[in-house]
C-alpha cells in the first residue's frame, strides 16, 4: 500500500511540473481601422492568403492552438478552408506576392474542413470566427516570425473582417481570383490561442531524478 501511495505521489508531482494553461494574445498593429473582405469574403473568390506575425509577441516556445478573427456582421459564415503554419525569416512588412518564396521551412497543416461553417457575431472586438486547430503548431519565436497560410474557396457571403493599419506586428500577402496577387503592410487583427510549453527548471529535474532513484531503491528493498 505504501509503495502505491509513493508511486502515485511521485507521478502527481511529475505531472504538476508539466501543467500548462491555454492563453490568447491579440496580434494587431493597432485598433480597428476598417473591415476587409480579403480573404474571408465571397468577393475574394478562390485563393490563397498569408499573414505574418512578429516573433516579439511571444517570450518562448508555444503550441499555437487557434486563430480567431472579428467580422463586420452577424451571419452564418461557411467556406472550404485549409490552414497551414510555419516559421519564416522574412520580416513583417516584407512578404512577397510570390507566396511560396515567403518561407523555407515546409508548411504544417493545422486545420482543414471543406464544409466549415460558424455563426459569427459582428463587431470589431468579437473575434467570433474561430479556427480551433486539429493539429496544434509548435512555434519557437527564436526560429523566426510566425507565418499563417490559408487556402480558401466557396465562401457563402461577402463579409469583411477587422484589420489594423501599418505597423511592426503583422502584414499580409494574397493571390485570389477577386483581387489578384499582391502584398501590403496591414493585416487582419488576430486573436491567437496558444499553450506555453512547460520546461522544468534544472532544480526540478534534479528533484524528479532523486525521487525516481528513491522509489527504485524502496521497491528493490521490498522485493528482496
Amino acid at each position: 500500500m505504501k509503495k502505491c501511495l509513493l508511486l502515485i505521489t511521485l507521478v502527481a508531482t511529475v505531472l504538476s511540473f508539466n501543467t500548462v494553461f491555454a492563453d490568447t494574445i491579440l496580434a494587431e498593429n493597432g485598433p480597428n481601422v476598417a473591415f476587409n473582405v480579403i480573404p474571408f469574403g465571397s468577393d475574394s473568390g478562390t485563393g490563397r492568403y498569408q499573414e505574418i506575425y512578429s516573433s516579439s509577441l511571444f517570450t518562448g516556445p508555444v503550441l499555437i492552438t487557434s486563430l480567431a478573427f472579428s467580422p463586420a456582421d452577424s451571419v452564418l459564415y461557411s467556406a472550404d478552408v485549409t490552414l497551414r503554419m510555419t516559421t519564416t525569416t522574412v520580416a513583417v512588412g516584407n512578404l512577397s506576392p510570390n507566396l511560396d518564396s515567403n518561407f523555407i521551412t515546409p508548411l504544417t497543416e493545422v486545420y482543414s474542413n471543406p464544409t466549415f461553417s460558424e455563426n459569427v457575431t459582428g463587431g470589431s472586438e468579437t473575434f467570433s470566427l474561430v479556427f480551433n486547430f486539429t493539429t496544434p503548431f509548435m512555434y519557437d519565436p527564436g526560429a523566426g516570425n510566425l507565418l499563417f497560410d490559408l487556402l480558401i474557396s466557396n465562401q457563402n457571403v461577402s463579409l469583411g473582417f477587422s484589420r489594423s493599419g501599418p505597423g511592426p506586428i503583422l502584414s499580409r500577402a494574397w493571390d485570389n481570383a477577386g483581387f489578384g496577387n499582391a502584398a501590403d503592410d496591414v493585416g487582419l487583427r488576430t486573436l491567437i490561442g496558444f499553450q506555453p510549453v512547460a520546461v522544468p527548471e534544472p532544480g526540478t529535474i534534479l528533484m524528479m531524478g532523486t525521487g525516481l532513484v528513491g522509489l527504485a531503491a524502496t521497491l528493490r528493498r521490498k522485493l528482496m
